[in-house]
């Protein structure tokens, strides 16, 4: 159970309410599509329309865990009744017509069938809803008699990135259900990912080849590597973690832009200095497999990039009211609605509708998968900012976590432990990467080892009313530029990114003056935003940086990678991969 407040909360409850509980009413096409699939005229569908309703239902129902609203939950259940109703006596659940199904020409019919079941599997898991989980496994059945009793592989329907990335439905289905042939069919894909021209993401992963170096770089194929992550963890065979933490590292380190946004034009380019968009949707993708990495490894750093994805590219990617989403949230640039920047999306009927308007949403749900977490020996914190959260141990007992801060603004963290019954067990507190000198103590004592990117395990018998309070360094850090970025650092405070707007200063964003990021001046709340910071320039004056996620809110162009000099180059590192690099105070 999960209660945010602060900034997150506010876009929470923006997003349920300007888009969940309006999107399929402002866009009936996303159902009435796959009602009428087999009329005529046919509609003119896009290769991934089928996506749409998958992709939302996903959404739907994990932000719905953040906040348990009735409403939501109302919406929910009458969308996956309306869903159920469409799909096909013999399981399809897809728009396309027959004749096309599954082999038509450059569809990504098997991908937009998997986020359908995605939906559907999500809801059953939070609900218990036996009608959606039929629903997925009727689905699934129809692949089954298709790809394993025919004479016909997944890897002969095109579009290979996308298309086999349904492998990630059946290993979850295979986890939750013990049906030999939903693992036959995710073997069998496996077995696809070898075969030219699809990606080869286990072989060449494990020959030490970077995720940009493999057949298909795209950024459709992370969920293909979901269930690559999904085979470790129900066959505990060690290729499968090699593999997947190869291509998470390689990501991180030559991917993944200051944004905490993943791509260039869709795919990996091995440069996170590539000007090129940087879409809504590959950084959700990329969110999710660092949540698989957090899941398998036990890393904090897996835990800082989805802190730092979240508080940049996805709220940047948000619009405050929660009305829209981008496409594209450029490290340097102008944020455009969906509508507007991939308005060829739009059909009649679903006006709004478009690939990142419906997964968007999933960068904010997935908090209810990360922020607190269960360990074997008690629970790991890893979500700081004013929250409440309620969670089940191992042991069967129950702990509540109470947190006030004005965190990221400030590095002061009050975390109250509330646990029923008392009990010994481990409170494990992320130390992000960024926090070189983190002070802690418990019940006012001073408690040490706390080192910037791991845990701090508190194990103790803990009752009632304890006390942790922690202060992060908030001390201002640089990620130097190379190649596109030479010359120019971008300047973190704490988990944010900082950029400049010129709502909140009198500079053209490519006429800025020099800054000395070792001299920044204490941030403060920004009007409609997380906060403000000033940071010196060499003439005495003052440069007036926002947060990443409010630049560029009014439509205006902004920047995040500034104008430093005298600072050297941090290359890449798998042992930093924050790059993080402390300019001097002058």
């Amino acid at each position: 159970r999960l209660e945010f407040g602060g900034p997150v909360g506010e876009r929470i409850a923006a997003n349920r309410r300007n888009w969940l509980m309006t999107a399929p009413q402002s866009n009936p096409a996303m159902l009435d599509m796959f009602r009428e699939r087999d009329r005529m005229p046919e509609r003119d569908l896009l290769p991934w329309s089928g996506e749409f309703a998958g992709k939302y239902l996903t959404s739907a129902v994990e932000c719905y865990r953040l906040d348990r609203n009735l409403a939501l939950r109302k919406q929910i259940e009458r969308f996956v009744a309306d869903l159920i109703a469409t799909q096909g006596a013999d399981g399809y659940l897809g728009p396309f017509p027959e004749g096309t199904r599954f082999f038509g020409k450059d569809l990504w019919d098997l991908w937009g069938q998997y986020h359908c079941m995605l939906g559907l599997f999500r809801w059953y898991e939070e609900s218990g809803d036996a009608h959606a989980l039929a629903a997925c496994r009727r689905a699934a059945d129809l692949f089954c008699r298709v790809f394993l009793d025919g004479n016909r592989r997944v890897v002969e329907a095109g579009s290979e990135e996308m298309n086999e990335s349904c492998i990630h439905i059946f290993t979850l289905l295979y986890a939750t259900t013990g049906e030999p042939r939903y693992l036959a069919l995710a073997r069998s894909i496996e077995e696809d990912f070898a075969t030219p021209p699809s990606g080869d993401y286990i072989r060449q992963s494990l020959a030490g080849r970077a995720f940009y170096q493999l057949p298909k770089p795209r950024w459709e194929g992370l969920h293909a590597v979901q269930g690559i992550a999904e085979l470790y963890f129900i066959t505990g065979d060690e290729k499968y973690r090699r593999a997947f933490e190869q291509i998470w590292w390689t990501i991180d380190e030559f991917d993944r832009h200051n944004t905490g946004g993943f791509s260039s034009g869709e795919q990996a380019q091995g440069n996170p200095y590539d000007p090129r968009p940087i879409e809504t949707c590959c950084t959700i993708a990329w969110s999710a497999l660092s949540l698989d990495m957090l899941r398998m490894t036990g890393d904090s750093r897996a835990a800082d990039e989805l802190e730092l994805s979240l508080f940049n590219g996805v709220l940047g990617a948000q619009e405050p009211n929660g009305r829209w989403w981008t496409y594209n949230t450029p490290m340097d640039g102008e944020r455009k609605a969906a509508t507007q920047d991939i308005a060829f999306q739009a059909r009649p009927g679903s006006p709004e509708l478009s690939c990142c308007s419906v997964n968007g949403p999933r960068g904010l749900g997935m908090l209810s998968d990360w922020a607190a977490m269960s360990a074997p020996d008690g629970l790991a914190v890893n979500y700081y900012g004013p929250s409440a959260f309620r969670v089940h141990l191992a042991n069967g007992s129950e702990v509540g976590i109470t947190q006030k801060t004005t965190y990221p603004v400030s590095g002061r963290v009050s975390l109250t432990v509330d646990p029923s019954p008392v009990s010994r067990f481990a409170v494990r507190l992320r130390i992000p990467g960024w926090s070189a000198a983190t002070k802690v103590t418990l019940n006012g004592k001073a408690v040490g080892g706390a080192q910037a990117g791991s845990y701090l395990v508190l194990d103790r018998r803990w009752k009632p009313g304890d006390h942790i309070e922690l202060d992060f360094d908030m001390s201002p850090w640089v990620w130097v530029g190379e190649r596109e970025c030479s010359g120019k650092a971008s300047i973190y405070h704490g988990p944010i990114l900082l950029a400049y707007d010129p709502r909140f200063g009198p500079y053209a964003p490519g006429s800025l003056p020099v800054v000395a990021p070792g001299a920044a001046q204490s941030a403060s709340a920004a009007t409609g935003g997380i906060l403000t910071e000033r940071i010196a320039t060499p003439d005495g004056k003052f440069l007036t940086l926002s947060d990443f996620a409010s630049a560029g809110t009014a439509g205006n162009p902004y920047v995040s990678w500034l104008p430093v000099t005298g600072l050297a180059s941090v290359p890449f590192s798998r042992a930093n991969p924050l790059r993080v690099q402390r300019p001097a105070r002058p």
